[in-house]
């Protein structure tokens, strides 16, 4: 008897009508619980647009007009400072700019500064646009995007009802291949199929709940097509099962190349080496006359220097 036979005449009974009934209040339970995250996931992600957006707004005017300056005010420079700390705490903060705000923290470099304000250009305007799609999904979605909604809370309940398919499917072949007494190759092929169906299922779940806006999110989704499309070859053979999972596992371990490097803290653009710079100390002006005594104390001047000094303020004081 076939998968399809059994299945049929299981639905057939009291016990198969129970599982039915079952199986549609699971599922109504599923989809109303996955639109109310979805729709929750929706909201929180737009609050922290506009959380970061504001933070943004808040330091690019003054980070715009010190740019502009060749000798900024330090009081202008110690606001830039605090809001620049505030901006810290925004929510969706790259780390990229994270770092270039503790650069130019720790070292107040003009050049760190200007590439800071351009790459917070850069995030304010991707920030922006990203907030505008997410308010046109949520308050004037399109027909198809309509339609999408409309069957994406439906994923977790197919996706339990494939790995039913493949559960039951595996065991089948065990129970056929179970009284054999030659060694179980069919059982080793049945159980890399299944180990691979589970892989392609859940690879297009998650490609399917994930909306996350990447700069490499097109690849990644390629990547995971094709390993879900491998899949598709078992309709060959059950001989062909290792042979799929391997290039599964190939396929899984090359995207991690996927995965974007950190960017260097210590030299956030390029020319620029932190070992040729020194720290000057800061001296107050009531340190001033121990200063210039202790250095011509010293031996460090020239002596005909020194001579000169006193024979022109003597000439001062007989004048």
């Amino acid at each position: 008897m076939s998968l399809t036979e059994a299945i049929t005449t299981y639905m057939s009974s009291i016990e198969g009508v129970l599982v039915m009934c079952l199986a549609v209040v699971l599922f109504i339970w599923m989809y109303i619980r996955t639109t109310v995250q979805l729709r929750t996931s929706g909201k929180e992600r737009l609050e922290r647009l506009q959380q970061s957006l504001l933070l943004y707004s808040r330091v690019t005017g003054p980070l715009g007009e010190i740019t502009t300056k060749h000798t900024p005010d330090p009081e202008e420079v110690s606001h830039l400072v605090f809001l620049l700390q505030e901006c810290k705490a925004a929510p969706l903060l790259t780390r990229d700019i994270h770092e270039q705000i503790d650069a130019y923290i720790r070292e107040r470099d003009k050049d760190r500064l200007r590439l800071l304000y351009k790459s917070l250009e850069r995030e304010v305007n991707r920030r922006i646009e990203e907030q505008s799609t997410l308010l046109s999904k949520l308050d004037n979605p399109s027909w198809g995007l309509s339609f999408w909604l409309l069957l994406k809370p439906a994923v977790p309940f197919m996706t339990a009802i494939a790995v039913l398919i493949w559960g039951l499917q595996l065991y089948q072949v065990l129970r056929v291949t179970g009284n054999s007494s030659s060694f179980p190759w069919g059982n080793i092929n049945a159980w890399m199929r299944f180990v691979s169906c589970l892989i392609a299922t859940f690879t297009i779940y998650l490609v399917l709940r994930d909306t996350k806006r990447t700069s490499y999110r097109a690849t990644y989704n390629l990547l995971c097509i094709l390993i879900s499309a491998v899949a598709l070859l078992h309709i060959l053979g059950l001989y062909i099962a290792p042979y799929i999972l391997a290039v599964q596992l190939i396929l899984y371990l090359a995207g991690f190349r996927l995965t974007p490097n950190r960017s260097r803290r210590d030299r956030p653009y390029a020319g620029h080496d932190l070992s040729l710079k020194e720290a000057v100390p800061l001296i107050h002006e009531d340190a001033l006359p121990s200063v210039s005594a202790a250095i011509e104390s010293t031996d460090l001047l020239p002596k005909t220097t020194r001579s000169d000094r006193i024979l022109s303020s003597s000439k001062n004081d007989r004048s």
